[in-house]
């Protein structure tokens, strides 16, 4: 790097550091919570490159808070999605850093060999994508996720679709509201899921099928601490990413 680049690192994993500080040293600074980014962005610290996970272990928040403070506050550090993205919801994450906030890299968290943590702020610096090809060619496709999520009431549904095992009579019970209701959700949601688990997944289309409810809480189970992160239905609104006039 013909500079010193500042990183910063959001993750509560204290073991995953140990790379990062190898390949920045006094570069790099560590966020383990969103009251620690919040203590930093206070202060005025800023960043070329910000490796970003998911899980936090907060009730109340993950990763999406913090790419949201960023893109709000830091709108010219460049995101990097920082996963295990075999693990459980991490390819819908993948898809809302692309698409909700612009995140031009991902990393997987097993790739993170501090040679390669350089080259991927070398390559993100001089505006080029150190992303694998594989992923960049799904995330072509993160916009589907709005199609996942395509009112606000959904949130509630596919949590209770995973509590009610796909029965929409049952997840009608959890939520109060008549089952016709969710005939809609029904149609839209399993043809979302498809769509994703097809570009994401390379899962074959099923074609015409009848077994929404299999579908649906496959996909709910599969994506579950997505689906129900704490923070999801803030984040997911268009007017809370909507930066502020300067």
């Amino acid at each position: 790097m013909t500079r010193a680049s500042r990183v910063l690192l959001v993750d509560d994993v204290p073991g995953e550091r140990a790379n990062f500080q190898a390949a920045f040293g006094a570069g790099l600074d560590v966020a383990p919570s969103i009251d620690q980014l919040n203590r930093y962005l206070r202060t005025g610290l800023a960043w070329d490159v910000a490796f970003v996970d998911f899980n936090l272990n907060s009730p109340t928040s993950t990763g999406l808070t913090a790419l949201l403070r960023l893109h709000h506050e830091r709108p010219g550090t460049r995101i990097v999605t920082y996963s295990q993205f075999a693990e459980n919801g991490r390819t819908l994450y993948a898809a809302a850093a692309r698409h909700w906030f612009n995140a031009p890299a991902l990393m997987d968290k097993t790739k993170n060999e501090p040679e390669n943590l350089i080259r991927y702020v070398r390559m993100l610096t001089a505006n080029q994508n150190p992303t694998p090809e594989a992923w960049q060619e799904r995330l072509q496709w993160a916009a589907l996720i709005d199609s996942l999520l395509a009112e606000p009431s959904w949130v509630r549904i596919w949590a209770a679709i995973r509590d009610a095992a796909g029965e929409m009579a049952r997840v009608a019970d959890l939520l109060g509201v008549d089952v016709r209701s969710l005939r809609t959700f029904k149609d839209r949601a399993t043809a979302a899921a498809i769509a994703f688990n097809e570009k994401f997944h390379d899962i074959p289309h099923p074609g015409e099928t009848r077994n929404k409810k299999g579908i649906l809480s496959a996909f709910a189970s599969e994506h579950r601490h997505f689906l129900t992160a704490p923070d999801l239905s803030v984040v997911m609104s268009p007017g809370t990413r909507r930066r502020r006039a300067s």
